[in-house]
Protein backbone atom coordinates (compact mmCIF):
# COMPACT_ATOMS: atom_id res chain seq x y z
CA UNK A 1 0.00 0.00 0.00
CA UNK A 2 1.50 3.38 -1.00
CA UNK A 3 2.05 5.92 1.76
CA UNK A 4 -0.67 8.50 2.24
CA UNK A 5 0.17 11.95 1.06
CA UNK A 6 0.16 14.51 3.80
CA UNK A 7 -2.05 17.48 3.07
CA UNK A 8 -0.65 20.85 3.94
CA UNK A 9 -3.07 23.22 5.62
CA UNK A 10 -3.39 26.75 4.35
CA UNK A 11 -2.30 29.73 6.39
CA UNK A 12 -5.31 31.92 7.11
CA UNK A 13 -5.56 35.71 7.07
CA UNK A 14 -8.46 37.84 8.23
CA UNK A 15 -8.17 41.14 6.37
CA UNK A 16 -10.32 44.11 7.42
CA UNK A 17 -10.69 46.99 4.97
CA UNK A 18 -12.05 50.47 5.58
CA UNK A 19 -14.55 50.74 2.73
CA UNK A 20 -15.95 49.49 -0.55
CA UNK A 21 -13.08 50.76 -2.72
CA UNK A 22 -10.51 48.95 -0.57
CA UNK A 23 -12.72 45.84 -0.66
CA UNK A 24 -12.89 45.85 -4.46
CA UNK A 25 -9.15 46.55 -4.86
CA UNK A 26 -8.08 43.89 -2.36
CA UNK A 27 -10.50 41.35 -3.86
CA UNK A 28 -8.94 42.00 -7.27
CA UNK A 29 -5.37 41.68 -5.94
CA UNK A 30 -6.35 38.51 -4.07
CA UNK A 31 -7.79 37.08 -7.30
CA UNK A 32 -4.61 37.92 -9.22
CA UNK A 33 -2.07 36.63 -6.70
CA UNK A 34 -3.89 34.31 -4.30
CA UNK A 35 -4.51 31.23 -6.41
CA UNK A 36 -5.27 27.77 -5.11
CA UNK A 37 -1.60 26.80 -5.14
CA UNK A 38 -0.44 29.64 -2.90
CA UNK A 39 -1.43 27.89 0.40
CA UNK A 40 -2.95 31.05 1.87
CA UNK A 41 -6.66 31.56 2.54
CA UNK A 42 -7.79 35.17 2.83
CA UNK A 43 -11.11 36.35 4.25
CA UNK A 44 -11.92 40.03 3.73
CA UNK A 45 -14.23 41.99 6.05
CA UNK A 46 -15.54 45.47 5.24
CA UNK A 47 -15.71 48.17 7.95
CA UNK A 48 -18.09 50.20 5.73
CA UNK A 49 -16.20 53.47 6.04
CA UNK A 50 -16.16 53.69 9.83
CA UNK A 51 -12.44 54.40 10.11
CA UNK A 52 -9.97 52.72 12.46
CA UNK A 53 -12.56 51.81 15.10
CA UNK A 54 -14.73 50.26 12.40
CA UNK A 55 -11.76 48.15 11.37
CA UNK A 56 -11.31 47.03 14.98
CA UNK A 57 -15.00 46.07 15.10
CA UNK A 58 -14.71 44.18 11.79
CA UNK A 59 -11.71 42.25 13.10
CA UNK A 60 -13.42 41.45 16.41
CA UNK A 61 -16.59 40.20 14.71
CA UNK A 62 -14.58 38.32 12.08
CA UNK A 63 -12.45 36.50 14.64
CA UNK A 64 -15.39 35.52 16.84
CA UNK A 65 -15.63 31.73 16.83
CA UNK A 66 -12.84 31.29 14.30
CA UNK A 67 -9.10 30.95 14.37
CA UNK A 68 -6.91 32.91 11.97
CA UNK A 69 -3.15 32.70 11.72
CA UNK A 70 -2.78 36.37 10.80
CA UNK A 71 -4.78 39.58 11.13
CA UNK A 72 -4.32 42.50 8.75
CA UNK A 73 -6.01 45.81 8.00
CA UNK A 74 -6.03 48.23 5.08
CA UNK A 75 -7.04 51.78 5.86
CA UNK A 76 -6.51 55.35 4.76
CA UNK A 77 -4.10 57.62 6.60
CA UNK A 78 -6.43 60.63 6.37
CA UNK A 79 -8.04 59.62 9.70
CA UNK A 80 -5.50 59.30 12.52
CA UNK A 81 -5.44 56.12 14.60
CA UNK A 82 -6.96 56.61 18.05
CA UNK A 83 -5.38 55.10 21.16
CA UNK A 84 -7.96 52.32 21.38
CA UNK A 85 -7.33 51.12 17.84
CA UNK A 86 -3.53 51.39 18.29
CA UNK A 87 -3.76 49.23 21.43
CA UNK A 88 -5.87 46.63 19.65
CA UNK A 89 -3.58 46.49 16.60
CA UNK A 90 -0.50 46.13 18.80
CA UNK A 91 -2.03 43.60 21.21
CA UNK A 92 -3.23 41.25 18.47
CA UNK A 93 -0.33 41.77 16.06
CA UNK A 94 -2.43 43.26 13.27
CA UNK A 95 -0.38 44.06 10.17
CA UNK A 96 -1.36 47.53 8.94
CA UNK A 97 -1.39 48.73 5.34
CA UNK A 98 -2.04 52.48 5.29
CA UNK A 99 -2.75 54.30 2.04
CA UNK A 100 -1.58 57.88 1.81
CA UNK A 101 -3.83 59.91 1.77
CA UNK A 102 -6.39 57.31 0.66
CA UNK A 103 -6.63 54.12 -1.40
CA UNK A 104 -7.46 56.24 -4.45
CA UNK A 105 -4.06 57.92 -4.12
CA UNK A 106 -2.33 54.55 -4.01
CA UNK A 107 -4.26 53.40 -7.08
CA UNK A 108 -3.31 56.60 -8.93
CA UNK A 109 0.37 56.07 -8.03
CA UNK A 110 0.10 52.50 -9.32
CA UNK A 111 -1.21 53.96 -12.59
CA UNK A 112 1.92 56.19 -12.75
CA UNK A 113 -0.03 59.38 -12.06
CA UNK A 114 1.56 62.20 -10.08
CA UNK A 115 -0.23 63.49 -7.02
CA UNK A 116 0.08 66.91 -5.48
CA UNK A 117 2.22 66.81 -2.36
CA UNK A 118 -0.66 67.69 -0.05
CA UNK A 119 -3.48 66.06 -2.03
CA UNK A 120 -6.64 65.41 -0.03
CA UNK A 121 -8.82 62.32 -0.23
CA UNK A 122 -11.48 64.17 -2.25
CA UNK A 123 -8.88 65.32 -4.78
CA UNK A 124 -7.68 61.75 -5.26
CA UNK A 125 -11.25 60.48 -5.72
CA UNK A 126 -12.00 63.13 -8.36
CA UNK A 127 -8.73 62.49 -10.19
CA UNK A 128 -9.32 58.72 -10.20
CA UNK A 129 -12.84 59.17 -11.59
CA UNK A 130 -11.54 61.54 -14.29
CA UNK A 131 -8.60 59.37 -15.44
CA UNK A 132 -10.18 55.93 -15.08
CA UNK A 133 -13.88 55.84 -16.00
CA UNK A 134 -16.05 53.39 -14.10
CA UNK A 135 -17.04 52.49 -10.56
CA UNK A 136 -13.96 52.06 -8.37
CA UNK A 137 -16.09 50.12 -5.88
CA UNK A 138 -16.54 47.31 -8.41
CA UNK A 139 -13.95 44.55 -8.93
CA UNK A 140 -14.44 44.72 -12.72
CA UNK A 141 -13.07 48.28 -12.65
CA UNK A 142 -9.69 46.90 -11.55
CA UNK A 143 -9.86 43.98 -13.99
CA UNK A 144 -10.29 46.52 -16.80
CA UNK A 145 -7.77 49.18 -15.77
CA UNK A 146 -5.28 47.33 -13.53
CA UNK A 147 -4.87 43.76 -14.72
CA UNK A 148 -2.20 41.44 -13.29
CA UNK A 149 0.37 42.27 -15.98
CA UNK A 150 -0.09 45.99 -15.34
CA UNK A 151 0.29 45.52 -11.57
CA UNK A 152 3.38 43.34 -12.06
CA UNK A 153 4.98 46.00 -14.25
CA UNK A 154 4.25 48.85 -11.81
CA UNK A 155 4.22 47.34 -8.32
CA UNK A 156 7.86 48.20 -7.63
CA UNK A 157 6.96 51.89 -7.84
CA UNK A 158 4.35 51.71 -5.08
CA UNK A 159 5.71 50.26 -1.84
CA UNK A 160 2.25 49.64 -0.33
CA UNK A 161 1.11 47.51 -3.27
CA UNK A 162 4.38 45.57 -3.30
CA UNK A 163 4.15 44.86 0.44
CA UNK A 164 0.48 43.92 0.12
CA UNK A 165 1.14 41.38 -2.63
CA UNK A 166 4.08 39.91 -0.70
CA UNK A 167 1.91 39.61 2.41
CA UNK A 168 -0.98 37.96 0.56
CA UNK A 169 1.32 35.34 -0.96
CA UNK A 170 3.54 34.70 2.10
CA UNK A 171 2.23 36.27 5.32
CA UNK A 172 4.64 36.97 8.16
Amino acid sequence: MPPRTVRKTNQTILFAVEGDTELAFLTHVKGCYGGRDCNVSVRIRNARGHGPLGIVDALISGVRGKSYDFLAAMLDSDIPLCDESKRYFKRYGVTLFQSNPAIEGTILKLGNNRLLENAATGDCKRMLAKLYPGDSMDVRFYERHFNKEFIDANRGRVLLVDELIDYLTAPK
